[in-house]
C-alpha cells in the first residue's frame, strides 16, 4: 500500500523547480560542454549568437568540435570560430 501523495493547489509545482542557470561558456569537445556544470544552454544557434558565451579555448576550434545548443540535432550545433560563433561543427 503506498502513502497518498497531495499537492498543495496554492503553490504550484513550477514554483518548486530550480531556475536553471543560463551558460555563460562554453568548451571545445566533440560534443563541448556548458559552464559552468549543469548550466542550461542557449535555445538555439541564433540565442547563442545573440548572447555572451565565452568560449574555451578562444581560438578556432578544431575539426568535429562543436557545442549542443538546446534545439535537437544539426540544427542545433554550434562552432566557435575564434571571433564568432556559427551553426554547425568545426570544418
Amino acid at each position: 500500500m503506498t502513502s497518498p501523495r497531495y499537492y498543495e493547489d496554492s503553490i504550484p509545482p513550477d514554483l518548486l523547480a530550480p531556475t536553471p542557470i543560463p551558460a555563460t561558456g562554453a568548451t571545445a569537445g566533440i560534443p563541448g560542454a556548458w559552464t559552468p556544470a549543469g548550466a542550461a544552454p542557449p535555445a538555439t544557434v541564433a540565442a547563442l549568437q545573440a548572447g555572451s558565451v565565452t568560449a574555451t579555448p578562444g581560438t578556432g576550434w578544431t575539426t568535429g568540435q562543436f557545442v549542443q545548443t538546446g534545439t535537437a540535432g544539426a540544427a542545433g550545433r554550434a562552432t566557435w570560430t575564434g571571433t564568432d560563433w556559427v551553426g554547425g561543427v568545426a570544418p
